[in-house]
């Protein structure tokens, strides 16, 4: 079993890949966000560990409207949240992943037992027991281009796949995202399982989740925050 000490030692090698490795072919003036394991002791302590895996991070534009930015860490950004209204710009992703997390942490506790966030602060330091990464590294749009986060995992999937098998998650939930994973996982088509709005896999004593976006939800579907949090908690349940 891992230690604390060499979880750390992963976590700022991974960190150092990033700002080593991650570059613009474009604009010299864009850095990568580091991201990864939000408080490396609530992690590796938590009950079951939980990674999300989203498409990139945002951080503001440049004068030409063109996305600039970075050298900053994710998650030492998270970490110094107090409440859901720190997230400036960002709620609409991250209530949904700390209801879910929250949950998972508290015996699959379903929405309509859940506290509001707004009300209770410790859902938030629940949330900072996950690890949290984005397939795109440099900041993006508010929106994100299927062509570049497939080209960003192709340019730097060794760093992802690291992050995985470093952070050695119990619950890997894909946020729109699993689809860039699947062959490098070893996944087959025949043993992705459905179950109410998200699809699910098992294996090497992991579950992985294939869930829509938390700020997309579905634009086809009925996929309400309630529903979205709830479907990826029951099918999570039937894991564990």
């Amino acid at each position: 079993m891992t230690t604390l000490n060499e979880l750390q030692d992963r976590v700022d090698e991974i960190n150092k890949l990033i700002e080593e490795k991650i570059k613009s072919k474009d604009n010299p003036n864009i850095f990568p966000i580091t991201d990864g394991i939000i408080d490396i002791n609530k992690y590796y302590n938590a009950k079951y560990k939980i990674l999300w895996i989203l498409k990139e991070p945002y951080d503001g534009f440049d004068d030409d409207g063109m996305p600039s930015g970075g050298d900053w860490d994710l998650c030492d950004v998270i970490r110094k949240k107090q409440t859901i209204y720190d997230f400036i710009g960002g709620r609409r992703t991250f209530k949904p992943m700390i209801y879910t997390s929250w949950s998972i942490l508290n015996d699959f506790c379903l929405w309509d037992y859940m506290d509001n966030v707004e009300d209770n602060p410790t859902m938030l330091e629940a949330f900072k027991s996950i690890a949290y990464i984005n397939i795109k590294k440099l900041p993006g749009y508010t929106s994100s281009s299927s062509s570049v986060i497939k080209n960003a995992y192709q340019l730097y999937k060794d760093i992802l796949l690291k992050q995985i098998d470093y952070y050695n998650p119990d619950i890997v939930i894909g946020g729109s995202t699993l689809d860039y994973f699947f062959n490098d996982l070893g996944f087959k088509g025949e043993e992705m399982q459905k179950h109410e709005s998200v699809y699910y896999i098992v294996k090497d004593n992991k579950i992985f989740i294939k869930a829509y976006h938390p700020s997309q939800r579905s634009s086809t579907t009925e996929v309400t925050q309630e529903k979205y949090c709830d479907d990826i908690i029951t099918t999570i349940k039937l894991f564990f």
